[in-house]
């Protein structure tokens, strides 16, 4: 099994660096989440400013002032809380985003195979009873719903994706799960 610091960055990450050498983003990268830090590792050898928000700091409380950051990635964060606090975060981003900012990142599909299992927040949010994720409630999105959530972002993408693949082992440990994820990439409004 490979470790996370020997893993290419997330295929969002790669489609921002994409976007990024097309067009010249209007500040900093603000990436919420960050892992292992293989995607802050590959904005910055791209040459891309990126401001790392931890794991452990609440994304309904982001740094920086009104309109501060010029793109956002988010591969993981959002998958994480119940639905509430997932919107609630997403406010945020919109809060510190600066108009017309791209955006990428995961939210949660109804079409996981965990969805409904484990310890139940609300209908839409669930945590495992057990293994590495044990009680950390993740939210769950139909299409309409990720449109909602979105509310004040232009989506230019939505594509449902086997996030077992993308992710690999070295992500969660065990065998493949049946995850599915929302793959968002939108701007701004």
């Amino acid at each position: 099994m490979s470790s996370s610091s020997e893993q290419g960055p997330h295929p969002l990450a790669q489609r921002l660096i994409a976007r990024a050498a097309d067009d010249t983003l209007a500040g900093p990268v603000l990436e919420v989440g960050t892992g292992s830090g293989r995607n802050t590792r590959a904005l910055v050898d791209a040459g891309i400013a990126v401001v790392s928000v931890p794991d452990e700091t609440p994304y309904t409380q982001l740094p920086g002032t009104h309109e501060n950051y010029g793109a956002a990635l988010a591969t993981h964060a959002y998958l994480h809380g119940a639905s509430d606090k997932v919107r609630a975060g997403l406010a945020e981003l919109r809060r510190v985003l600066r108009r017309g900012a791209p955006v990428f990142l995961t939210l949660g599909s109804l079409r996981d195979a965990r969805y409904g299992l484990g310890i139940r927040f609300d209908d839409r949010s669930f945590a495992p009873g057990d293994g590495d994720e044990a009680g950390i409630p993740h939210a769950y999105f139909d299409r309409d719903g990720v449109i909602e959530a979105m509310r004040g972002f232009k989506i230019d993408a939505l594509e449902e994706v086997d996030a077992d693949a993308t992710a690999g082992r070295w992500a969660h440990s065990g065998e493949p799960a049946g995850r599915v994820h929302w793959f968002v990439i939108g701007t701004r409004e």
